[in-house]
């Protein structure tokens, strides 16, 4: 299966750079792990620093258009798309659970956010979070926007977003620009991983009130 969503190039930038908050740093690189094209940009990203650092010195700043001369030019678009075929399992589940919580994936705390819905968060640091969606076959999610950047994974399974579809491997962006309702498709379970930044905001009364429960 091929990843088709992929990061952003600023996403992908600031991850080689180091200058992502730490759970918005995990799940970038969860994605890159299985996706070549991604990994290649990073390995581009991480030479053309390295290069910076030894022309300027550690401790002299970079100027700007030096920057962006040398990091214009980087992007996944200019890779072979062909080749972004996951490489394996986005994440070993049982790995991945086991790094925030001393429980396995199928006794993680889950909450119920309506039928055929389950929540759990995993780590909160300030206003970021990490957390999981699973979801089964046909499940509409509630309408809702952001206070902030969000990034959602896809480890298992697939879903509709709007006229597109996001399935194992891909990631979605959204910010507060950005209002959406996620259906899962019929063909199973689908199993999402997601850092947001800030509280969802909700259309609707009933998921408001879930929410607090939740601490989404």
């Amino acid at each position: 299966m091929n990843i088709q969503h992929h990061p952003s190039d600023a996403w992908l930038l600031d991850f080689a750079c180091g200058n992502l908050p730490p759970l918005f740093d995990q799940i970038i690189k969860a994605h890159v792990d299985v996706c070549p094209v991604c990994k290649e940009v990073v390995k581009d990203a991480e030479r053309l620093g390295g290069e910076l650092l030894n022309a300027f010195g550690q401790s002299h700043s970079i100027p700007v258009e030096m920057c962006h001369e040398k990091y214009g030019d980087i992007s996944h678009t200019s890779y072979d798309a062909s080749r972004a075929e996951s490489t394996g399992h986005v994440a070993d589940l049982e790995k991945l659970v086991s790094t925030y919580l001393d429980s396995s994936f199928n006794a993680l705390p889950w909450k119920s956010f309506g039928e055929g819905l389950k929540l759990c968060r995993l780590i909160k640091e300030d206003n970021v979070q990490m957390w999981m969606l699973r979801g089964q076959p046909g499940v509409t999610l509630p309408v809702h926007s952001h206070k902030g950047s969000e990034l959602t994974l896809v480890m298992k399974g697939a879903y509709f977003c709007g006229s597109q579809i996001f399935q194992a491997g891909d990631i979605e962006e959204a910010d507060e620009t950005v209002e959406h309702q996620p259906v899962i498709t019929s063909g199973g379970e689908c199993i999402c991983l997601a850092v947001t930044e800030g509280q969802l905001e909700f259309k609707k009364v009933l998921p408001r009130i879930v929410q607090k429960f939740v601490g989404i």
